[in-house]
C-alpha cells in the first residue's frame, strides 16, 4: 500500500505535538507535586533547627529533661514562641504513648521507656479534617535523649508507611550531643485534597491535549502543506521533463534546500533543452554535410550511365575526390564520437613534442609553400612531456589543416613552444584574415562555421577544431583561439608536462 509524503509528515507532526503535550503536562504535574513537598519539607526542617537551639537550654548536665518532664507545658510553649499552632486542652488523650518506630541507625534497638509518659501533654485529634502532611509539625515531632529514649511529643501507630521519611536534628550543647528532635515528613503529598487536585488536574488535562491535538492539527496541516508545495511542484516539472516538455519552469521563492534543488532543476531542464537542440542541430547539419557529396556523385553517375557524359578519367578523379571527403568527415565522426563518449583509450607516454610538432610542420611546408605561405617555427630544444602520441599528431595536423586553408596569400604561419612553471603552451599563428570576436568562443563547436560558403570550398567538414578540443581535455589542459598579432588567429594550446595513464 502506498502512504502519500504528505499523510507520513501529517502523522509525523501531530503525533510529535500530541506526545510532546501529553509529556510536559505529566512532568509539571509530577515535578509541582514533589517540588512543592521538598519546599514545605525544608521549611519544617529549618523551624526544627530553630526549636532545637531553643530546647538545648532546657537541658541539665546533673538531671537531664527532668525540668522538661515535670514542666510538659513548656513543650507547648515552645511551637508559640516559634509561630508554629498547637492544639487545644483537651482535644487529646491525657499522656502520650511512646513512639513505636524504628528509625534505623546503630541504636535503634535501645529501650525508650515506659509505655507512657509520666506526664499529661496535649495530642492533636487522629480525625482532623487537615490531613498530617499539610498539619503543623507539632502534630508529627517528638524529642528523645541522646540515648534515644523518648521524652516529649506524639505517638505514631503507623511507623511502616511507604511515603514517610524521617529527619533527625541534633540538639547539643558546646560539641555534646544531648538529644534528638525527629520529625515525620512525606516525601510525595499524599491526602484527600491531593486526591481532590489531582481529580481537577486530570480534568484539565483532558482539555488541555484537546485543544493542543487540535492546534497541532491545524498547525501540522499547515506545515505540511507548505513544505510539500514545492515537492508538487517538482513533480509536475519531472513530469513535464519526462514528456519533452523542456520549457516548464520551477518557481521557488525559498531560500532553503527546496529552493537549491528548484533551481538544480530548473539548470537541468535548460541544459536538456539546449543538448536537445544541439542533436537536433547536429542531426541537420551531417545530413547536409553528407547530402552535398552524395548529390555529387549521384548526378555523375547518373550522367554516365545516361551517355551524358564518358567514364573519363577527369570524372573518375572528381568522384573520387568526392567519396574521399566523405570518408574523412565518416573518420572525423568517429573519432569526435569516440572522444564525446570517453572511451577512447590513451596510451600515454614519454614524447618529446617538439621533435613531433617538428615532423608535421615538415609535411606541410610543401603544400604551404604553394599557396604563398611563409612557415615561421619559434622552437627551442626537446620538450618532453607524457602524452598519448596518436592524438597529439592529429590535434597538431587539425590546427596545421585548419590555418592552411583559411589564410589568404601571401601569409604567414607561425609555431610557438613555450614552458610555463609545469604547462607547455603550444601556439598556432597565422595572418589575415581573422574571426569576429563574437565567433571566437564558439569555434570549437560541432560543425560551426562563421562562413558556411568560404569554408565548404576549403574542403572543411567543419569538426577538426571539435576533435582538437576533446584531444585537449582528454589530455587534462585547455585550447582557446585569440586574435592574433599577425591579424589572423592564434589558436593557444596548453598541455600539462606530466598527466597520469588513462
Amino acid at each position: 500500500m502506498r502512504v502519500p509524503i504528505f499523510t507520513k509528515l501529517f502523522i509525523s507532526l501531530f503525533m510529535t505535538s500530541i506526545l510532546l503535550v501529553i509529556g510536559m503536562t505529566f512532568s509539571v504535574s509530577y515535578s509541582f507535586k514533589s517540588g512543592f513537598q521538598e519546599y514545605l519539607n525544608q521549611q519544617e526542617k529549618e523551624q526544627v533547627e530553630q526549636l532545637a537551639s531553643l530546647l538545648s537550654g532546657y537541658y541539665s548536665a546533673n538531671v537531664g529533661w527532668q525540668e522538661l518532664q515535670e514542666q510538659p507545658e513548656i513543650w507547648g510553649d515552645l511551637f508559640v514562641k516559634l509561630g508554629v499552632p498547637f492544639p487545644k486542652k483537651g482535644a487529646a488523650p491525657e499522656r502520650h504513648f511512646k513512639p513505636n518506630i524504628d528509625l534505623g541507625g546503630p541504636d535503634s534497638g535501645l529501650e525508650r521507656g515506659p509505655d507512657r509518659g509520666p506526664d499529661p501533654h496535649d495530642l492533636p485529634p487522629r480525625d482532623a479534617a487537615m490531613s498530617e502532611e499539610f498539619g503543623p509539625i507539632s502534630h508529627r515531632l517528638f524529642l528523645e535523649d541522646d540515648s534515644h529514649h523518648w521524652i516529649a511529643g506524639v505517638y505514631f501507630s503507623d511507623s511502616k508507611e511507604g511515603s514517610v521519611e524521617w529527619f533527625r536534628e541534633p540538639i547539643k550543647q558546646g560539641k555534646q550531643i544531648v538529644g534528638w528532635l525527629v520529625l515525620k515528613q512525606k516525601n510525595q503529598l499524599s491526602g484527600p485534597l491531593v486526591g481532590q487536585f489531582y481529580a481537577q488536574q486530570q480534568h484539565n488535562l483532558i482539555w488541555i491535549i484537546g485543544l493542543a491535538g487540535l492546534a497541532s492539527l491545524l498547525v501540522a496541516l499547515g506545515l505540511v502543506r507548505h513544505f510539500l508545495s514545492p515537492l508538487k511542484r517538482l513533480q509536475q516539472g519531472a513530469n513535464a521533463l519526462s514528456e519533452g516538455d523542456y520549457s516548464f519552469t520551477f518557481e521557488s521563492s525559498s531560500n532553503d534546500e527546496f529552493g537549491e534543488l528548484a533551481n538544480r532543476f530548473q539548470y537541468l531542464a535548460g541544459s536538456l533543452k539546449r543538448q536537445k537542440d544541439s542533436r537536433e542541430q547536429w542531426l541537420v547539419d551531417i545530413s547536409h554535410e553528407l547530402r552535398t557529396p552524395i548529390a555529387v556523385l549521384r548526378s555523375e553517375l547518373e550522367a554516365i550511365q545516361d551517355g551524358i557524359r564518358k567514364p573519363e578519367m577527369t570524372r573518375m578523379d572528381s568522384m573520387h575526390h568526392q567519396v574521399m571527403g566523405l570518408r574523412r568527415l565518416v573518420d572525423d565522426l568517429y573519432l569526435l564520437s569516440k572522444t564525446d563518449a570517453g572511451v577512447y583509450q590513451l596510451d600515454v607516454r614519454r614524447l618529446d613534442i617538439v621533435a613531433l610538432l617538428q615532423s608535421v610542420a615538415n609535411r606541410f611546408e610543401h603544400r604551404m609553400a604553394q599557396k604563398g605561405l611563409r612557415l615561421e617555427r619559434l622552437i627551442s630544444e626537446p620538450i618532453f612531456i607524457k602524452g598519448d602520441e596518436k592524438t597529439l599528431e592529429q590535434l597538431c595536423v587539425n590546427l596545421l589543416e585548419n590555418s592552411l586553408r583559411y589564410t589568404d596569400a601571401p601569409g604567414t604561419i607561425k609555431l610557438s613552444v613555450l614552458e610555463q612553471n609545469d604547462d607547455l603552451v603550444l601556439l598556432f599563428e597565422d595572418s589575415a584574415p581573422s574571426v569576429d570576436d563574437a565567433h571566437l568562443g564558439k569555434l570549437f563547436e560541432r560543425l560551426y562555421r562563421v562562413d558556411q560558403s568560404r569554408s565548404r570550398s576549403h574542403g572543411g567538414s567543419g569538426l577538426g577544431l571539435s576533435i582538437c578540443h576533446n584531444i585537449v581535455m582528454m589530455h587534462g589542459g585547455s585550447i582557446v583561439a585569440k586574435r592574433s598579432e599577425l591579424g589572423g588567429l592564434v589558436i593557444e594550446v596548453r598541455l600539462k608536462r606530466e598527466m597520469s595513464n588513462g
